[in-house]
Parts: structure tokens; sequence; C-alpha cells
């Protein structure tokens, strides 16, 4: 009864072994621009608009055909938010936001490869009296290019676009009247470290 056992275990443990050898990581920082949150017309045009933010990105990924692969990726942002009311701005205080994609990818051409995928993103509750007096999370789509090149045996820097999009509500709109939901884009670009397979 124990051989059986025995062999069965290093089975899984030289299957989880070749499954880690096969895993991707990669850490990117960078900065992440939206369009605005809010738009309105009240005798002038209105804008809620957070500022370009730095940005951190962890990803993990697997292939899952010769050419194809899945994965997850993370990303927390951290900047500021004003509104602009014809020529005047005002300062709505801090915005600070997580997200999660789970991303298929495809080869292009060499280092190239593109990423498209569905996920969630949270804001988290900002000062009182903002449009983010408290947090809300939003259906994200998502995509974008990544370009690899080796530095050494094991690592590659990497260069990352991205495009997401997201429909923003929030309670603290809602309560003052708000029974809609605005469009919103975000752009990023990062640069980091990646190590996988080769």
């Amino acid at each position: 009864m124990r051989i059986p056992i025995l062999i069965a275990g290093l089975l899984a443990g030289g299957a989880l072994s070749r499954l880690a050898a096969q895993t991707d990581v990669s850490l990117r920082v960078g900065v992440t621009g939206s369009s605005a949150l809010v738009k309105d017309f009240i005798a002038q045009d209105v804008d809620v608009k957070s500022s370009v933010a730095p940005s951190v990105f962890l990803g993990v990924g697997h292939p899952i055909a010769p050419r194809y692969g899945a994965g997850l990726e993370l990303a927390l942002t951290a900047g500021s938010l004003h509104s602009d009311y014809g020529d005047v701005r005002a300062d709505l205080g801090s915005v600070r936001t997580a997200s999660a994609l789970a991303l298929l990818d495809g080869g292009v051409s060499g280092g190239l490869r593109w990423r498209a995928g569905l996920g969630l993103l949270h804001y988290f509750a900002g000062d009182s009296g903002s449009v983010l007096a408290s947090g809300t999370t939003r259906l994200l789509v998502g995509g974008g290019l990544d370009f690899r090149r080796p530095v050494l045996s094991r690592w590659d820097v990497l260069i990352a676009a991205r495009y997401d999009f997201h429909r923003f509500a929030s309670p603290a709109l809602k309560a003052h009247g708000y029974s809609g939901a605005q469009g919103v884009q975000r752009v990023s670009l990062s640069v980091g470290l990646a190590r996988g397979h080769r």
C-alpha cells in the first residue's frame, strides 16, 4: 500500500515542478490615465476626473496551447481627484483603485503578445463629500500589448500598454440624484521584469 502512495506522490511532485517551471510571473510599474468619471452640465460643463496615477501591476500566467496562454493581472493605482467647472478647478482628494483581470494572450510576432480579458475594478472610499465618499466595484473589460526581451538567463524586460473600459457610478452619486453611469476609459503604460518559461 505504501509503494503506490509513494509513486503517486513522486509523480504529483514532478507534475507540480513542471507546472511551476512553465508559470510566467511579472512585476511592472508605470502610470495610468483616465477619462472623466462624471460629466454634467450646470450652466457650464462640469467634469470630475482623476490625475495621471502611479500604478503597480502583478501578473501570473500559464501556457494553454503552443501560442496561447491564460493568466491573471492585478493592478493598483493611487492619484488625485479634481473637478473642472468652467475655468475653475477644485481638489476633491485622492482616488485609489485595485483591479483584477482574467486574461487570454497570444503571440503576434517575436516578443510581442496581445492580451484581452474581463475582470473587476474597485474604487476605494475617498474623502467625504466627493463622488467616492463610499467605495464601488465595477465590471472591467480590458486588453493590451506586451513586448518582451531577454536580459538574463531567466528574466525578461517587459514593456506593456493596457486599455480598459468600465461604467462608473457610486452610492455617493446616486444620493445626489445621478441615476446613470459614465463610461470611463483608462490607458496605462508600464515597464518591469518578467520571469517564465523559454
